[in-house]
């Protein structure tokens, strides 16, 4: 794990605002976020795409970067496959993946700027689907403890453009 100081935000976030990050920690797997809590590093903010957001000024603290990368099928039938995700992933690039794939279902979420992190937070919907359409289950970590959790998709309380995972 490696702080970077004093970087520019330019190109992390869709306004090209020019602020900057006071530290920044490009996290890259679940052991630079675990080591991350380990040295209890506050405050914390994630940055995913950088789409969701209009930066007002520097960020003081801690900005993790979230660069985690992964598609993995984790089950496949005739009809249903499951798709494990990195929260880090560009999520219109894991749709065109899905349909590279002959993976339907997602093709109406294209578009939709940010990462697969973000999607459940606030149920991307476009065109009448929804993410939690297609929602099986994510795996979080408490940024504070470090505790590991599994949201199923009914303990996400999701509803328009909301979940129980926003803050």
């Amino acid at each position: 794990m490696k702080i970077e100081n004093q970087v520019s935000l330019l190109p992390y976030n869709s306004f090209a605002l020019p602020y900057l990050a006071k530290n920044l920690i490009r996290i890259h797997s679940e052991d630079d976020v675990l080591q991350v809590i380990k040295q209890k590093l506050h405050p914390l903010r994630i940055l995913g795409g950088g789409s969701n957001i209009l930066l007002t000024q520097d960020i003081d603290g801690f900005l993790l970067k979230n660069e985690i990368k992964g598609l993995d099928i984790v089950e496949e039938d005739e009809e249903n496959v499951v798709v494990e995700v990195a929260s880090g992933e560009n999520w219109h690039s894991f749709v065109m993946w899905t349909l590279e794939q002959n993976f339907g279902g997602l093709e109406n979420l294209s578009l939709i700027p940010g990462t697969a992190g973000a999607a459940p937070i606030q149920n991307i919907g476009a065109y009448g689907i929804e993410q939690k359409n297609l929602f099986y289950s994510l795996t979080a970590i408490h940024l504070e403890r470090g505790e590991k959790k599994i949201f199923e998709k009914d303990e996400c309380s999701f509803g328009y453009r909301d979940s129980i995972l926003k803050i």
